[in-house]
């Protein structure tokens, strides 16, 4: 398989498992289009209001070196607590987010970043217009922020074609055939969209599903008899199942 063969691979994707509805709103929950756990599945009209693009911002902050599932009682709380706005974050002390948020693990680091990503997020609302969307360069300038984490909020938050590379996708693209696996986040990054039309749903929706694929049968120890892909797969035609 090759790079050309990108959009194939999500058109299997998305007939196997259908439309994903990220970045999950947990504010949302169980509202109209939402489901039980946020999720808007088809309907990219979403974040709509500068307190769900903060919300999902703090997401993925939240979802460094955990599960989402963590994430997910972590936002809740938030939720619960008051503190899904940027200045509700900047007031509360550090010690004592710390402590709201420690399920996701890293809590006392995780919490110095939610609350200088949220001293960022409100000189950004204050810009007037188009401005107001943060460039990746000022998002890596902030602690704490990484690649992953900075595509993942201009994709998922502010719904621009950033495809965010994590460590499902460079399982699968190696499996795949797609590179050798030892490529940087920038280069395999570069590959992927260089092969795909620069669309916010394509990329929000494709990323999604390779999450998905990789949960479901592209694990560690793959489960690749009823994989939608293994066709086309390099590491299965190889037999190295």
């Amino acid at each position: 398989m090759t790079a050309s063969d990108l959009m194939v691979v999500f058109r299997l994707l998305l007939e196997s498992f259908g439309a994903q509805g990220w970045w999950p709103l947990s504010s949302l929950a169980g509202r109209g289009s939402f489901d039980k756990h946020g999720y808007h599945k088809g309907d990219f009209s979403y974040p709509r209001t500068t307190e769900q693009r903060f919300e999902i911002a703090m997401g993925a902050v939240l979802t460094q070196n955990t599960t989402w599932k963590n994430v997910e009682k972590v936002i809740k709380k938030l939720i619960e607590c008051g503190l899904l706005t940027p200045r509700a974050i900047s007031r509360i002390s550090l010690e004592e987010l710390g402590q709201i948020i420690r399920a996701s693990g890293y809590y006392n680091q995780k919490a110095k970043k939610l609350k200088i990503f949220s001293g960022f997020f409100l000189k950004m609302e204050e810009l007037p217009g188009s401005h107001a969307q943060p460039d990746r360069g000022q998002l890596l300038a902030l602690w704490g922020i990484g690649p992953e984490t900075a595509d993942s909020i201009l994709l998922y938050a502010y719904k621009l074609p950033y495809f965010v590379i994590d460590a499902y996708t460079r399982r699968l693209a190696a499996r795949l055939g797609l590179v050798s696996g030892g490529e940087g986040y920038d280069r395999l990054q570069s590959l992927v969209t260089g092969s795909l039309p620069r669309e916010y749903e394509l990329y929000a929706e494709f990323h999604a599903l390779i999450v998905r694929q990789a949960k479901s049968y592209c694990r560690r120890k793959p489960l690749c008899a009823d994989c939608p892909l293994r066709s086309g797969c390099n590491y299965f035609t190889a037999g190295q199942v």
